[in-house]
């Protein structure tokens, strides 16, 4: 029972009978990128997808569908994963001159957070003009994509996110949480519970984490993935019942 994997083949009941989704797959997500694509009447356009199993196969989906909806591609291309390797910057730099020669003003990226900030910081730097960015949100909702300096200047960003749902009772459950870890009794059970713990998993604590408040978390309470892991713990919890 997956509550985050949205890989179209992971759809075939003969090759996963077993497999269970809480998530739409990447097959609804490219459709309603054509669908946006038609609705504006965008068909000269750019589409550029993280190299990795999520980017590879939402871009070929993207592909054949789009092909059958007068939608012209003029680059198609895909991006590094490993930022660290020597190669990644003059493939980023590439991809960008190629979209730019291409003079496309409407590009799809499908990707993760890191590869796609790692795009948008070049557009920026190379000096792309505006473009329209049609994102998903593997990149979209990211902080870090979204902190990027001057990322205004990339032009307009439309994207897609999972329809979300309240999860009932969760934001009271955090609440308490907070709560409680500033109560002296859990404090202290938790320093006993510490000098229990064999040496190789001490000093893994975040000095950071006891400054944070509810204040601080309450905007990431209501992010669009906290539902599908809800829907993923209840199905496994009525299979258990019905069983």
């Amino acid at each position: 029972v997956s509550y985050g994997a949205s890989s179209e083949k992971l759809g075939n009941t003969e090759m996963y009978p077993s497999f269970y989704r809480t998530v739409p797959s990447d097959k609804n997500l490219v459709e309603a990128v054509v669908l946006l694509l038609n609705k504006f009447g965008w068909n000269w356009i750019a589409t550029v997808g993280s190299d990795d199993e999520y980017g590879r196969g939402a871009q070929g989906l993207f592909l054949s569908i789009a092909g059958n909806h007068s939608i012209c591609i003029a680059f198609e291309g895909l991006i590094p994963t490993d930022l660290a390797d020597p190669k990644a910057k003059n493939q980023l730099e590439d991809t960008i001159k190629l979209i730019n020669n291409t003079k496309v003003n409407i590009i799809v990226l499908f990707a993760f957070s890191q590869p796609a900030q790692a795009l948008l910081e070049h557009s920026i730097s190379m000096g792309l003009s505006k473009k329209v960015w049609i994102g998903t949100e593997a990149w979209m909702l990211s902080d870090i994509a979204a902190s990027i300096p001057n990322i205004q200047s990339i032009g307009t960003v439309l994207g897609f996110v999972m329809k979300a749902g309240t999860v009932p009772g969760f934001q009271k459950y955090v609440a308490d949480l907070f709560t409680s870890v500033q109560q002296d009794k859990f404090c202290q059970e938790s320093k006993e519970f510490n000098h229990r713990m064999s040496s190789d998993t001490l000093d893994t604590h975040c000095k950071q984490c006891d400054h944070i408040s509810l204040h601080d978390v309450s905007s990431t309470l209501s992010h669009s993935q906290i539902q599908p892991v809800y829907v993923a713990a209840h199905s496994v919890a009525y299979a258990l019942h019905r069983a």
